[in-house]
């Protein structure tokens, strides 16, 4: 079935080892057929083999509550079932004294957090929030194309200070012609410009949020007052003179509207670029907006729920601002923090966690684990995903895997022509083996491949309510898993990402059982035995070298000529224009790729 990186558990496996016996160690393997696929496979390893990988999963879910855990793990390691299953046995554990509401998980799909809601309440544990990262955040309406340069400039820590300076420039003081009393229920109440004053002084030094600022007002104004009811409600209406609400939508808007204000709240920190780039018309906002919308609201005094413990899976992608949300949803710094370097991709794909922590501060003690051992994922299918990590994840060891699974990847080479004709057969027949599955395509593919599934009637949707077949994004298979992965066009998925290896990967691992690559016969290994593969041409004859000749002079190139000064600062401009490009929108191991490409490109035809 689908599943979040990991299968079905029963109660039992929601605790640790200690607490378990034997018993209840079989009847968890009865109801989990991959572990009890890896048991059987590594008996030559020693019966303890299932408890090896179960004894560094349970360390992780003793790890004390008031820690900053990260989990990191390969695909198929179960990382993300260790991290449910910590939040069970908090819950389990008197000690804790932690209540379901107190708990947040938060994932990278509404697929995942249906999936992890579903898990969680099969254990006895339901009451738990489990959302989406976007769920969590402001909702407004969003569909507004960006380029992927815009998208991480807003996601960069420093909007935080964009955003507060522009909010501190609504501000200019006491205003003008402010009456010297306000009157509340019928009564008027003197105010004291100078102390008004110095609230404002203090609140602007401090660099305190406007609800902070409304309430050191009201402290003030209160002192030695003999009626301090009627005070604290003559402060709450200074405070809507000086600091009045507003709707952090039309105040990011009115923003990004104006270069004038833009302007003047980037300061020293943004460039005229940068201003240019966060300059546009009022409309629709964009996916990277609504930290900024949270970020907002958080400085205008509006605070989120806040919970004991935050579980964040595939935290590995989430840019500074959408961790800085989070963050805030904290109470103490009691957090979860779940993901894998070589998943990373997106706007913000990384080789490092404390790239992420860096924005999660927290003062509780860091611990940092790695699960090594995958079982999730069969090894013919692991082995064949593995050889992408070179180029995906280069500084990232693969898990070792230890189950067997029922055959090798299945390669179907065609042509465009037949492509979603091949991929609609096999989901069919998966289907109707009673497999889940999931067609994993690049969005040039989808429109094909949906009109076949339609036209044959099957049982098909998109996450998070799909039936039999799902039909998804490599960017939404993440976290998620299925007996059988069809893979279309590998060569697309590659081709369309700067970070196309690491979504490649992801997509050839989201299968339990069966993987199936259709696409390119250029784009496909040749490891495997090919599914309707055309036959192989005869190799060609071998050429006859021509001699080299025995005295050939070496061929001097002529020096350049000196370019004229305009020519030169022409150059000089593209080169700088193509430089800022790859900057804005290339790691730097994929500048080599796009220059010869580049190359490719402007080449004439010989």
């Amino acid at each position: 079935m689908i599943g979040v990186d990991g299968g079905d558990e029963p109660e039992s496996l929601a605790r640790p080892a200690a607490a378990r016996t034997e018993a209840e160690l079989a009847d968890a393997e009865r109801a989990d057929p991959l572990l009890a696929a890896v048991r059987r496979g590594t008996t030559e390893a020693g019966p303890d083999f299932v408890a090896t990988i179960r004894a560094a999963q349970d360390e992780l879910v003793r790890t004390p509550a008031e820690s900053l855990l990260v989990i990191q793990g390969g695909p198929g390691t179960g990382k993300t079932i260790t991290a449910l299953r910590r939040v069970a046995w908090l819950l389990d554990d008197p000690g804790t004294k932690l209540s379901p509401a107190e708990v947040l998980v938060a994932g990278p799909s509404p697929a995942y957090a249906q999936e992890s809601r579903t898990r969680l309440e099969s254990w006895g544990h339901p009451g738990v929030v489990h959302h989406s990262i976007a769920g969590l955040l402001p909702r407004v309406a969003t569909g507004r194309g960006e380029s992927l340069y815009v998208t991480r400039l807003k996601g960069e820590a420093r909007m935080a200070g964009l955003l507060s300076r522009a909010l501190e420039s609504r501000e200019k003081g006491v205003p003008a012609g402010m009456p010297a009393t306000v009157t509340v229920r019928g009564r008027a109440v003197t105010l004291d410009p100078a102390a008004v004053q110095r609230v404002i002084v203090t609140a602007r030094a401090s660099e305190a949020t406007a609800g902070d600022r409304r309430r050191l007002l009201r402290a003030v104004l209160v002192a030695d007052s003999p009626d301090p009811q009627l005070v604290l409600e003559a402060a709450d209406l200074l405070a809507e003179l000086i600091w009045p609400e507003f709707s952090a939508a039309t105040f990011l808007s009115d923003l990004f509207a104006s270069r004038d204000k833009l302007t003047a709240a980037a300061g020293e920190e943004f460039t005229d670029r940068e201003v240019n780039a966060l300059y546009r018309l009022p409309g629709d906002f964009g996916d990277a907006d609504l930290a900024l919308l949270d970020e907002t609201e958080h400085l205008a005094g509006t605070e989120p729920d806040r919970f004991t413990l935050v579980v964040i899976d595939e935290a590995q992608d989430l840019s500074p601002m959408q961790l800085r949300a989070l963050s805030r949803r904290s109470a103490n710094g009691a957090l979860t923090v779940v993901g894998d370097m070589a998943q990373s991709t997106g706007p913000w794909a990384r080789d490092d966690w404390h790239e992420v922590l860096a924005h999660l501060p927290s003062p509780m003690p860091h611990v940092h684990r790695e699960l090594r051992f995958g079982y999730r994922v069969p090894r013919q299918i692991f082995d064949l995903a593995a050889e992408l990590l070179p180029t995906a994840a280069p500084s990232v060891q693969p898990p070792t895997t230890v189950r067997e699974g029922p055959a090798d990847p299945a390669i179907s080479p065609v042509d465009p022509t037949e492509r979603s004709a091949v991929v609609v057969a096999a989901a069919a027949d998966h289907a109707a083996a009673d497999r889940s599955v999931a067609i994993v395509c690049p969005p040039r593919c989808r429109d094909d491949i949906e009109a076949l599934l339609n036209q044959e009637d099957l049982p098909w949707g998109t996450p998070p309510n799909a039936p039999a077949i799902t039909l998804l994004s490599p960017h939404e298979a993440k976290g998620l898993e299925f007996d059988v992965a069809i893979v279309v066009e590998p060569g697309f998925i590659v081709d369309d990402d700067p970070r196309g290896h690491r979504l490649l990967y992801i997509a050839l691992t989201r299968a339990t059982a069966h993987l199936h690559l259709v696409g390119a016969p250029e784009d496909l290994p040749a490891d495997f035995t090919s599914v309707s593969a055309p036959p192989a041409a005869p190799p060609p004859e071998p050429l006859e070298a021509a001699p080299t000749p025995v005295s050939s002079p070496p061929v001097v190139s002529a020096p350049p000529a000196p370019l004229d000064p305009a020519v030169r600062e022409q150059i000089d401009m593209v080169a700088h224009a193509l430089a800022e490009t790859l900057l804005a929108n290339l790691t730097p191991e994929l500048w080599p790729v796009a220059l010869d490409r580049l190359i490719e490109l402007i080449s004439p035809e010989s």
